[in-house]
């Protein structure tokens, strides 16, 4: 009987034994795991013929084929901003060439629609110019320097750029936050979103911008009293191209696809609905201290 214990007992200790090895090679994948999702290196391939061995080599090539698809988009996507690149540099030489030779017209004024003629070769800079942004970002061209940043100062950085623009429309800033971001684009960002707000609103329109710090994310409202766009045409304003039905005559439909782009870089996601008095677009930004690099 006596036997019979100990054997009992060595066999549970050996269990024990076993199952703590278990969970610490369990733990120690795991966080092989995180870490290669916050710096990109790859789980070792294991030499152990267990189960958690082969576990782990699955994982490594997992991980490793992960980072050739990657790198294989952005192959692709440089490629694709290459070739934009090349077009929108052979399109820049005869709109250069229109551009002076309309001036000359209205300088010498033998053309009624000269105006009209340098109107359209001005938009079709802006819309190249856009595409080439939009692009650039979508493929990592345009990198994001993130730092400390404060939402408020960002807003009324927008707030001063878009007045004389607009100088009757009434942009109300409240609430502030602090997160880590690129300040520059992502002022471009919100600029964007106003700017549209400013378009779409009565001469003495108002557009507000919210924000909100919460403990993991911050939020960023924007929204006017333009009286809000057709439902049907909610799911597409972040597309490029697409034009809402009450879209200033010079729009390119891009600043809003560039504005998601960038949400997007900063690991966050924007929406839109029709509020009580208009539009409400709304940014919601992770608080991160570092880029996901996968």
């Amino acid at each position: 009987m006596d036997y019979l214990l100990l054997g009992a007992g060595l066999a549970l200790v050996l269990l024990l034994w076993v199952l703590i090895r278990m969970q610490r090679r369990i733990r120690e994948l795991s966080q092989s795991i995180y870490t290669f999702f916050l710096s990109g290196t790859v789980t070792p391939i294991s030499t152990r013929d267990d189960v958690l061995g082969r576990l782990q080599t699955d994982i490594s090539e997992l991980e490793n084929r992960l980072i050739q698809e990657r790198d294989g988009a952005k192959r692709e996507a440089k490629e694709h901003t290459e070739f934009l690149s090349d077009i929108s540099h052979q399109l820049k030489t005869p709109l250069a060439g229109l551009r002076l030779y309309c001036e000359l017209e209205q300088s010498a004024g033998t053309s009624a629609y000269s105006e009209k003629e340098l109107a359209l070769v001005e938009k079709m800079e802006t819309l190249i110019q856009n595409i080439l942004t939009l692009e650039k970002i979508r493929s990592d061209t345009y990198e994001m320097q993130f730092s400390p940043a404060e939402l408020s100062q960002i807003a009324r950085q927008v707030q001063m750029e878009l007045h004389p623009l607009f100088p009757q429309k009434q942009i109300l800033l409240t609430g502030n936050a602090q997160l880590r971001a690129d300040p520059a684009w992502l002022r471009e960002a919100l600029g964007n979103v106003v700017k549209n707000a400013c378009e779409h609103t009565r001469p003495e329109g108002i557009v507000e911008i919210r924000m909100e710090q919460g403990e993991r994310s911050v939020t960023i409202f924007v929204e006017d009293d333009g009286g809000g766009v057709d439902p049907a045409e909610l799911p597409m304003l972040f597309l490029r191209f697409h034009k809402a039905k009450s879209a200033a005559p010079n729009s390119t439909g891009i600043g809003l696809a560039i504005t998601k782009a960038i949400v997007e870089k900063h690991h966050g996601i924007i929406t839109a609905q029709n509020g009580r008095r208009g539009l409400l677009v709304t940014m919601c930004l992770p608080i991160i201290d570092a880029n996901l690099k996968i």
